[in-house]
């Protein structure tokens, strides 16, 4: 844990290099940034925005908010089209990692922003909320571990207008989770337009293929109206950055088995992207009714499959799995083991389907001259479909299928809003008083239904028995190997309804200053009220020069999945033969309560930063801002806590009935409290170059710094998750990009740089720290007429790898690299791509 002295010292040091940065411009041409008012010609800091105000006419340029703005065109400039990777390498506080052997997470891969997890940010479509991801974490990532928050990998980037990232507290204008900030994007509404897009690419390795199929579909609806469709299928092909594990190795070469029986080409595990596929659509549509009213509907539908491998099941050692058992009393009588299915061991593969659809409607307009309103309806749900194969439930012996259905996971969300707002002249300010009201119903549901019956069925040979040749049978493993199915006392459905209202006030002062006050009260069925608050201002100092602030609380609501998830699995004591289940329990559970688990409550911060904003003749905009998050009562998943003869007797006596037959349990609880704080600068130029060529820069930095202040279940927080929380993600961050056009030629070079961090063990012994890292990207476009445009990139073009994981323990997996390291270790990634448009 970091003494203030060497926080301050982290805090000066970043300032140091935000100075640096601010030296060197360096860019891109379709992004910009929350900056001061202008009265210099059209830039990025004209542009409208609409997150974190209520006010129309409010700009990037004069918001009193860090807000920055990603055109769609930047999107498009990626040889991915996943837009949670476009986003890490477009927004230098957002961090997501490439998660292998994880369960759902592979495929819905939770992001950070500011270092705080993915349901402390808030997603918004349209300014509408979207829906949560069905999946809860439960990798071991330390920001991410227990979070249930958005898939953004549901979303094809090019159905994306704009996306404003809204970098402060929002929960007194927008609710639960707008604790780190908002993303709000904003769908196309282009209603003349025929685009198709295609691209290609691969990994320098000669893996990873993936080929993308971009369309989007613009009509009139009358003469006041549109009709905007944006589609996308896209396939990729696994990568593997593994080695053979040493266990392979050593029974191959003992003649043990025989290395084509082995998985994964004779490696025993596989380190790498998934293989999967994916249909995202996204439409919009609005038309005017009158001069005055407008009816707008909007929505999605994607279906996303992935396959990965999960840990080598090793048909020596694992003997839970490969022990040989009597098929009949008789001694020397027949004999049953898995090495007749599995003779060189095997590899569980995963595979997730999810199916995501979302649909949103409403009615808004002006009712009067100053008074306009918004009433909106909107529906989402996300399933997620589990299935499993090459494995087995071993307890059942030779009637085991090597296929299984676990069941699934379902979010679902309904949400209804009336907004109104109100223009106020009020005399003594500079501008009319921007008075917006509004009330919120929420409604969400979490299901969790049966898996087939063998993924959890306790098999006749899940128990010890004389061994007619002599001895004791070892008792066999119990449930689909790795990822036991949903069984009937786990499943159900679990539901939570919230009301909400709120009232924003925003003007100009003066001509100078800006000043905005919100307030929110929002009443929870399961756990009560909250208040919030927001107060923000902006002041120009002198022409060019502006300063901005803001201090809010804010909260994020327990999820009904965080509140009631069971997840359990079912072994064998060795040494009685007695069933035995552990695994994730709700908090409410008597078990849980025994050990201290109350039901969970809200988490709650207290934001409050500060910035600055220069407007420098010449075309250059620089803005830094201070952030400072305080959390408390962060929800999080509790360790594993074994219960042994002690603890069961203690639970049979207090009458817990079930309490002999647990090994251990862990549950979701209100653990621990942290400080955030950092600093981000931003520097833009844009600037005519050599004759009719543009040139556009642009340098973005963040340094990020989370401190663990209070601890209340210490099996959540260990030592190796207080010092991941703190050190886990790389502390600095930076974005260098730079894009020229001339003619019909275009280019684009751009540079990201990940500093140090460290993946701590149980002990010192275990840890290893890893260094910092640049990757560059580059990309070259050629217009061939109006209509075709071809391009060619490659994405990590110096094919730069993080440093080698070093620990014997992940060497023993074949592990290579860090498996969670912030860039990746799939290497350089090289992509050819066309676009028609008509």
């Amino acid at each position: 844990m970091k003494t203030k002295s060497e926080k301050l010292r982290g805090i000066l040091g970043s300032t140091a290099l935000c100075t640096t940065m601010l030296l060197g411009f360096q860019a891109t041409t379709s992004v910009g940034y929350a900056q001061e008012d202008s009265d210099a010609a059209e830039t990025d800091g004209d542009t409208i925005v609409v997150t974190g105000t209520r006010r129309a006419d409010r700009t990037v340029g004069n918001s009193m908010i860090p807000i920055d703005v990603i055109d769609g065109d930047a999107l498009e400039k990626s040889g991915t089209a996943d837009l949670t990777d476009i986003l890490r390498t477009q927004v230098v506080s957002l961090n997501v990692q490439r998660y292998v052997t994880n369960d759902g997470n592979v495929f819905q891969r939770p992001f950070t922003l500011r270092g705080l997890a993915p349901d402390q940010t808030l997603l918004l479509i349209n300014g509408k909320r979207r829906h949560r991801s069905a999946l809860i974490a439960t990798s071991r990532l330390p920001q991410t571990l227990g979070a249930q928050g958005p898939d953004l990998a549901t979303i094809p980037s090019n159905a994306i207008s704009q996306l404003e990232v809204l970098r402060d507290g929002a929960s007194a204008q927008y609710g639960s989770d707008a604790i780190a900030g908002v993303l709000n994007i904003q769908l196309a509404e282009d209603s003349d337009v025929f685009r198709l897009s295609t691209q290609y690419g691969q990994y320098y390795e000669g893996d990873g293929e993936e080929i993308s199929v971009q369309g989007n579909i613009g009509l009139p609806l009358t003469d006041s109206g549109f009709f905007h469709v944006a589609l996308e299928y896209v396939n990729s092909e696994e990568t593997s950055r593994g080695a053979q594990r040493p266990d392979v190795a050593a029974l191959v070469a003992a003649g043990t088995i025989d290395i084509d029986d082995v998985p994964e080409n004779g490696l025993g595990q596989r380190w790498g992207n998934p293989d999967g596929s994916a249909f995202r659509s996204f439409f919009n549509a609005g038309i005017d009714l009158n001069n005055n009213l407008e009816a707008y509907l909007f929505g999605n539908y994607s279906r996303t499959n992935g396959v990965t491998s999960f840990f080598y099941r090793n048909p020596v050692s694992r003997t839970e799995i490969f022990s040989s058992v009597p098929l009949t009393t008789m001694p020397g009588g027949e004999r049953f083991s898995f090495t007749s299915v599995f003779p060189g061991g095997f590899s569980p593969q995963f595979e997730a389907t999810t199916t995501d659809w979302s649909a949103a409607g409403g009615v808004r307009g002006d009712l009067t001259e100053n008074l306009s309103f918004d009433a909106s309806l909107y529906h989402g749900e996300n399933k997620a479909d589990y299935h499993l194969s090459q494995t087995v439930n071993p307890s059942l012996g030779p009637a085991s299928p090597t296929e299984f259905d676990p069941g699934t996971l379902t979010q679902r969300e309904t949400t209804a809003n009336l907004d109104f707002v109100y223009l106020m002249d009020v005399g003594a300010l500079a501008s009319p008083l921007n008075v917006a009201a509004g009330a919120e119903y929420h409604r969400e549901d979490y299901l969790i239904t049966l898996g087939d019956q063998a993924s959890w069925e306790v098999g006749p040979f899940a128990s010890s028995f004389a061994d007619p040749d002599g001895g004791m049978t070892v008792p066999l493993a119990v449930g689909s190997s790795g990822f036991q199915g949903f069984n009937p006392t786990e499943v159900g459905d679990f539901g939570r309804w919230n009301y909400a209202l709120y009232l924003d006030l925003e003007a100009d002062l003066t001509e100078r200053i800006s000043g905005g006050v919100a307030v929110r009260f929002e009443d929870f069925s399961d756990f009560g009220t909250t208040f919030n608050y927001k107060v923000s201002g902006r002041a120009e100092l002198f022409e060019g020069v502006a300063i901005r602030g803001s201090v809010n609380t804010g909260f994020r609501a327990p999820t009904p999945g965080q509140a009631n998830l069971s997840q359990t699995s079912t072994n064998i004591d060795l040494m009685t033969g007695a069933t035995l289940i552990s695994g994730q329990i709700p908090p409410t559970n008597p078990v849980a309560v025994f050990f201290g688990a109350e039901p969970l409550t809200v988490e709650e911060s207290f934001n409050f930063a500060g910035g600055l904003v220069l407007n420098i003749p010449g075309g250059v905009r620089i803005t830094a801002d201070y952030f400072n998050i305080e959390l408390k009562d962060r929800i999080s998943v509790s360790g594993d806590i074994p219960i042994g003869p002690a603890e069961q007797a203690a639970l049979i006596a207090s009458g817990i009935t079930t309490g002999g037959s647990l090994s251990s349990v862990r549950f979701f609880t209100n653990a621990f409290d942290t400080r955030t704080q950092g600093v981000d600068v931003v520097a833009t130029y844009q600037t005519p170059f050599v004759g009719d060529s543009t040139l556009n820069l642009l340098g973005t930095f963040n340094y990020t710094d989370t401190e663990v202040t209070a601890v209340r279940n210490t099996t959540a927080i260990d030592r190796e998750r207080t010092l991941e929380l703190e050190d886990f993600t790389p502390h600095y961050r930076a974005l260098a990009e730079a894009t020229l056009r001339t003619g019909p030629f275009s280019a684009l070079i751009r540079g990201n740089y990940y500093g140090e961090w460290t993946d701590y063990g149980s002990s010192p012994a275990t840890d290893q720290t890893f260094g910092a890292e640049w990757l560059v990207d580059f990309e070259l476009g050629y217009d061939v007429n109006d209509n075709v445009r071809v391009a060619a990139g490659a994405e990590n073009v110096f094919d730069n790898f993080p440093d080698l994981d070093t620990r014997a323990g992940n060497i023993s997996s074949g592990l290579v690299y860090p498996r969670f390291a912030p860039m990746g270790f799939n290497g350089g990634f090289w992509y050819v791509r066309a676009t028609a448009e008509f």
